[in-house]
This record gives structure tokens, sequence and C-alpha cells, in this order.
């Protein structure tokens, strides 16, 4: 399989930003400057020095334990205009999204990386900062360095993104945070995303990358996914009842709308709101009413959703659900489309879950 060995000595002309986001996002691309190494390292043995290594080890995403994507880049502050900030933050949404699966391999201070998302890459994590003409012929520092356990890279240089990788061994090596900070033009602050990896096996395994470009097994259709939505984060793939169960009632929620019946519909609602779009603490009565007036005025309602992220909070009593929606709503007079992130708060009331709150986070388009 492909291997891309960064070892920062040669006259390889090559991004700083792929040794930060190779192996988490798959950004590396193949230039006359940065061919493929088809080396591969042999296959470290279990009992070896290098496998022993807390970083050694194949590490699966624990995404309940994690940060949420979706919600970080809903609350991210842009100095961009209305018009750019779609793009921005989808481009910024591919690039910070977590792998399901990591392999690490550390040879003393040689790091092998690849992940379900880009193939193997080596680095030097000597602690000697490099500098590398990148695109444009702009100088990009790079320093990859082992600190009390932790595998950190950092990158900046002229008019380019700052990033900063942290990989962090816990649990006596059973677990893996990895910290990724990034400053871009665009953000009035940095965006930091933390995630959670449980260790799976002690030896690293490098075909993750071609098993994941494998096409997955065919699955039942969910009546409220739109493949042509895509979705803004891995989802959360815990067995939580709760979690399975608001996925549901958001599914009978949106097919309930399409079916333009509001009884259905309102039997989600909590008897009183705390928010309904700008509107606060509003009795269910006032729902109703702005429901009956859409639907009156409609010929045809077409809402499709993206999976929900779902956040748990409360011991499980309350849960804040964010997903992609778009919406085609006919009138006699014109049609309304468009596209936002939806947040719908949840309380469970019994066995069932009702909706306390429902805004939008972002209009999109």
């Amino acid at each position: 399989m492909p291997h891309t060995t960064l070892t920062f000595i040669t006259n390889r002309r090559v991004l700083a930003t792929a040794i930060l986001l190779a192996a988490l996002t798959g950004n590396v691309r193949t230039t006359a400057q940065q061919r493929p190494d088809r080396t591969r390292l042999s296959k470290p043995n279990a009992t070896s020095t290098y496998a022993a290594s807390p970083l050694t080890g194949v590490y699966r995403l624990d995404s309940m334990n994690s940060d949420k994507l979706f919600s970080l880049l809903s609350e991210a502050d842009t100095n961009l205009p209305y018009t750019k900030q779609q793009r921005f933050f989808d481009d910024l949404t591919i690039r910070l999204t977590s792998p399901d699966q990591l392999a690490i391999e550390q040879r003393g201070s040689t790091i092998s990386i690849a992940s379900s998302r880009a193939p193997r890459l080596t680095l030097n994590a000597d602690g000697r900062e490099r500098a590398e003409s990148g695109e444009k012929g702009r100088t990009i520092r790079t320093l990859a360095s082992l600190e009390s356990g932790q595998l950190v890279v950092r990158s900046d240089g002229e008019g380019a993104d700052a990033f900063y990788v942290a990989f962090e061994p816990l649990d006596d090596g059973r677990r893996l945070r990895v910290t990724r900070r990034i400053t871009t033009d665009g953000l009035n602050q940095p965006v930091i995303v933390r995630s959670i990896y449980n260790k799976v096996s002690d030896v690293a395994r490098w075909s993750i990358f071609e098993e994941s470009l494998s096409p997955p097994p065919a699955v039942a259709a969910r009546p409220v996914t739109d493949p042509t939505v895509p979705t803004l984060t891995t989802l959360d793939t815990t067995d939580d009842a709760g979690v399975a169960t608001l996925r549901r009632a958001l599914e009978q929620w949106i097919a309930a709308t399409n079916a333009n019946d509001i009884e259905r519909q309102l039997s989600f609602y909590m008897p009183r709101v705390a928010a309904f779009y700008l509107a606060r603490n509003v009795p269910l009565a006032r729902v109703r009413a702005e429901k009956v007036r859409v639907f009156e005025r409609a010929k045809r309602i077409d809402i499709s959703a993206a999976s929900p992220e779902v956040i748990l909070r409360d011991d499980g009593r309350t849960a804040i659900m964010r997903f992609r929606k778009r919406y085609d709503i006919e009138t006699a007079r014109r049609n309304l489309r468009g596209e936002v992130i939806q947040e719908l708060r949840w309380q469970r009331v019994g066995d069932a879950w009702k909706i306390f709150s429902e805004r939008d986070v972002r209009v999109l388009q």
C-alpha cells in the first residue's frame, strides 16, 4: 500500500500541513515533488521494544467521549462575509472530522501513522524545527517531538494555517487522546478538537486505509437520510438505547412534517417550549398556530435531514441533537428552499422523548 515518508532531511518540497493532517484526514496529495515510497517497515514483534511503546497499536474512535465537531463549528466565530461562510465551514469540517481508526508505530523517534482516511506516513520526531518551501514560495516551519510520552507536531508559516496536533496515551496506553488545534484566516479564534480512541490492538495494522476504501455492506434505507446531504461529523455509534430512540423520534418527526400530519408532529413537543426559533418560553398552542400557518399555506413539504449528532446530558435525561436539514416548501406563490443546521433539544418523559427547544443554529443557504 502507499507509504509516504516525510523525513524533513531530503530536498522534497512537502507541505508541512500534510504531516499534521494526512494521518487524520487524508489530505496528502502525490505530486512531482512527493512520490509514494513503496518501502515497508518490517512488521513489529508484539514483544519488541517498539511494540511496547504506549503509542504503538491500532485505535478505534470513542465518539461518545470525544468532542462533537458539529457543535464546535456551529459555535465558531468567523470574520468572513456571509456569502463565503458555508464553503469555509464545509471545508473546515472535512479537514477536522476524526477518522474512525488510527494505526501508530513508534521506533525510537521514528513514528509511523496511518488512519482509515489516509495511508501511512513516517516522520522523525526529534524536536528539530525544519523550514520548507510550500505553495507560492511560502516558508513553512514544522517541528515534531516526543514530549513526556506524547507525540506533538506543530506547523505554521507565512500566510499559512497554523496547526498543533498531540497524540497522548492514556490509561497505560489503553486509550489515546488526540488534540488538534487550527488557527486560520477566517476564524476569530482557534478551533480545538479533542478525540478519544480506545486501543484494539498492540500491533499497528497498515491495511486500515485500504479497508476503508471497500464499499460498506448494504443496509436498509433510512427514511430521513438524504444521500445528497453531506454528513458533517462522524456518527455516534453507541448502542445506547436513548440515542437509538432519539434517532427514531427524529425520523418520525420528519415523516409527520412531510405528511402534513400536524397532530402527530405536535405529539413530540413538551407543553411549553423553552425556545422556538427567536421566541422564548412558548406555549404549545403558539407552536401549533405557527405549524398550522405553514401547513395550510404549503401545497407540498419536503424536508430531509442528515444523520444527527446527539449529545446526552443530565445523566441521559436531556439531549442536544444537531443535524443538517434541507427543506423545500411549495406554496401557491413561491417555493421556499434552503439548508440549515438545526438544533432540537429533547427531554426524556417516561419512555419517550419530547422537544423543548427548536431553533436554527446556522443558515447555510
